[in-house]
């Protein structure tokens, strides 16, 4: 009987199963308090979250922060099963900026690890909240490349940046923001604009360059100032208006001779305010590049100083009959917007100026997105820093996608550190003052730096913000591909230079695939989470969202 007893196996599995019960048991235990645990954490950091949001409220003493936060979390903490055992509030608040620190504890009933010793869950939350003023500019690629699609989608992720601007400020907190619109060049005719910015006489360098024959260009290029035209040079008897013939500075004193006189010196050096006058054709506001260096610096414009005055945009007729609308090609001219009305080459016929005097007919568009005229590819106007954000979304709103002439990045993002500055043009900003007042920077582009079209003509381009690309003031090149190194240098050296002023740069680059274009805009940016890819209406506009909420005045850091 023993030794069958002995041999029998029929409860071992019996034996067995009650030996690894407890652990099985325990296991399951376990698997539900940290479960639990892990929930009731959680709900814990939600209210911790929300409870230091309640306590940054505007205009609440320290004493009154500590006590919204406790309310909060015993109203929205607690529970079945939950206690809170601790909480504390840590408030640092300094001229410019509130922040809150909150800490929780609290006693969890478990059903098992309790034996081991757990039975409480931490957690800690923090806002900090800037009531520094703010200054943003926001700098938009407006070029054909856009297209409607493109500008619509640039509108509706613009309108997500001002929404979330304007959630996030505070009731007293001055913020105030700008608009920047740019093709080849930016248009500064609009609130705030002041004539004393502009060389209304033809004194910069620039200025009336297109129209002058070889002698004079060598001398302008050796920095003379042709102020008067030299005794002995002016126009023929027939006003081509390219050199030749009889002597501009004449002795006359008859009206007839005075008349004569003047109509000579414009012919011969016409500066381009006269030019639209001339040609009945009203300027739209675009304004040209200044000399290097003034061209990306904060130089005030100022009379005593020619080269820093800003040159009306005026892209000249290109030879040929006049067209009845615009070009946007690289093998012909594009903007031959008046009759010709003289003879010679071309180069002569494009330089001569009697067409401009009261032509008979001209073809003019200047509301795009295919324009002709002297204000071709001009956008609409900047919008100053202002605390009124109905002015942005009107602007925004008229914005448009222009085609021909290029894309000048580093204008346009010239004229974004310009309106930030205090000092002229726009003076709206503040002091650089990273103690008082942030200022930020979003630039969003699709493309790169080109000179577009006619190529294939003795302009080597359409007319842009530094003239035709043959006349050399891009770094003297004529050619494209050196002249989009040169102004991919001059946007990286001013992005440098706002950041040592402390202006916080993003970026932001829509549907272009080339790495050297997303290096270079990587790289402006303040830091590498500054940076935006998108390649969708949809990723463009949680882009510009992100970047409003980014500079929000409140926000959980931790």
């Amino acid at each position: 009987m023993l030794r069958s007893f002995l041999r029998s196996t029929s409860g071992n599995f019996a034996m067995m199963f009650a030996g690894v019960l407890p652990v099985m048991l325990g296991a399951v235990g376990m698997a539900v308090d940290t479960a639990n645990l892990m929930n009731v954490k959680a709900q814990l950091q939600n209210a911790a979250d929300v409870g230091v949001l309640v306590a940054s409220r505007e205009g609440a003493t320290q004493t009154q922060r500590r006590n919204l936060f406790t309310q909060y979390l015993h109203a929205n903490a607690g529970g079945k099963g939950v206690t809170i055992a601790s909480s504390d509030v840590e408030i640092e608040a300094g001229i410019n900026h509130l922040r809150v620190d909150g800490r929780v504890t609290a006693n969890v009933d478990l059903f098992f690890l309790h034996h081991l010793g757990v039975q409480q869950v931490s957690v800690v939350a923090s806002t900090f909240r800037s009531t520094k003023s703010m200054e943003i500019a926001v700098v938009l690629d407006n070029t054909g490349s856009m297209g409607q699609a493109g500008i619509n989608a640039l509108k509706k992720a613009s309108h997500a940046l001002v929404d979330a601007v304007e959630t996030g400020r505070a009731p007293d907190q001055d913020v105030r923001i700008s608009l920047v619109p740019f093709v080849t060049a930016v248009n500064i005719l609009g609130e705030g604009y002041d004539p004393a910015w502009i060389d209304m006489t033809g004194r910069s360098l620039y200025n009336g360059w297109n129209f002058l024959d070889a002698n004079l260009r060598n001398r302008r290029r050796n920095g003379e100032r042709l102020d008067r035209l030299p005794e002995g040079f002016g126009s023929n008897d027939t006003g081509t208006g390219y050199g030749g013939g009889q002597a501009c500075n004449n002795n006359g004193v008859s009206a007839e001779a005075i008349a004569k006189r003047e109509r000579c010196l414009a012919d011969n050096y016409p500066h381009h305010m006269y030019l639209f006058e001339q040609s009945k054709t009203p300027w739209k506001g675009c304004v040209e590049a200044r000399p290097y260096p003034y061209n990306f610096t904060l130089e005030p414009p100022h009379p005593t100083r020619p080269d820093t005055l800003f040159v009306p945009y005026f892209a000249p007729d290109e030879p040929g009959a006049r067209m009845n609308q615009g070009g946007n090609n690289s093998g012909s001219y594009n903007n031959s917007w008046i009759e010709d009305r003289v003879a010679g080459t071309e180069a002569e016929r494009q330089r001569a100026t009697l067409k401009y005097i009261a032509p008979a007919s001209i073809s003019i568009n200047d509301n795009g997105p295919l324009t002709i005229g002297p204000n071709r590819a001009c956008p609409t106007p900047i919008v100053p820093l202002t605390t009124d954000f109905s002015k942005i979304r009107s602007g925004i709103n008229a914005m448009n996608y222009w085609n021909g002439s290029g894309t000048n990045i580093a204008e346009g993002l010239a004229w974004g550190w310009r309106v930030l500055s205090p000092t002229a043009p726009y003076t709206q900003a503040g002091a650089f003052d990273p103690a008082e007042r942030q200022k930020f920077m979003v630039l969003m582009t699709d493309g790169r730096n080109v000179s577009f079209g006619s190529s294939g003509t003795i302009n080597r381009s359409d007319y842009g913000a530094y003239g035709f690309l043959a006349n050399g003031f891009i770094g003297g090149t004529n050619n494209q591909g050196t002249a989009e190194g040169i102004l991919n240098g001059w946007t990286g050296d001013m992005c440098s230079e706002m950041k040592k002023q402390g202006i916080e740069i993003f970026t932001v680059v829509y549907n272009e695939t080339a790495a050297s274009v997303q290096t270079l805009f990587r790289t402006c940016a303040t830091r590498p989470e500054n940076f935006y890819m998108t390649n969708n209406t949809a990723a463009l506009e949680s882009a510009f969202a992100n970047i409003g909420r980014q500079m929000s005045r409140l926000r959980l850091t931790n």
